[in-house]
């Protein structure tokens, strides 16, 4: 069993570095604010919701310090999620925020893959908790769901590994407290 479990986390590791996806990370006021964006998933979340199936997403970000002999430890973890449900007799599509609770409606299906498959300005990290002297990464996943289900069971869990949006360095500097661009 250990076995398959290796070689599963190694075939998922080869194939998220073949993976379209587009992460960006920047400091306002003191906070790590991260911008992602999934392209290769956006045919497949047309396509369901184009035909009238609901779709859940939750996007997960961990800020984990890098560790040289011991497991990276987690500093912080924000998991947003969204939905949206068509209605094809009215040719529109609703918008659920799960973690705000903000809710509009959209004629266009385009408008409803892109709620799903974009995050912008989201807050991560307040700088204040990471240390300039150790070593951070920002680390990027996306969960799919195909259906109303708006909470995780423990089964799913397991099921659904999600999908690997990259790993962004974090690397902060003492005098300023804001990231430095590689």
């Amino acid at each position: 069993m250990i076995a398959f479990y290796v070689v599963f986390m190694l075939l998922t590791h080869v194939w998220a570095e073949e993976t379209m996806e587009e992460t960006h990370v920047h400091i306002e006021d003191g906070v790590v604010f991260c911008d992602v964006q999934s392209f290769e998933q956006e045919a497949y979340i047309l396509k369901v919701i184009g035909s009238g199936s609901p779709m859940t997403v939750f996007w997960q970000f961990d800020v984990l310090e890098q560790r040289k002999y011991w497991l990276d430890k987690e500093v912080a973890r924000v998991r947003l999620g969204r939905q949206v449900i068509p209605d094809l007799v009215t040719q529109r599509w609703l918008l659920r925020d799960l973690s705000g609770g903000v809710i509009k409606h959209t004629n266009d299906a385009h408008e409803a893959m892109h709620f799903l498959t974009n995050m912008r300005h989201i807050a991560v990290v307040d700088v204040s908790v990471l240390e300039p002297s150790n070593t951070y990464t920002l680390d990027v996943h996306l969960f799919i769901y195909e259906g109303e289900g708006e909470h995780e069971s423990w089964l799913s869990l397991f099921s659904n590994a999600g999908f690997d949006m990259g790993s962004v360095p974090l690397h902060i500097d003492a005098t300023k407290q804001q990231r430095i661009d590689e």
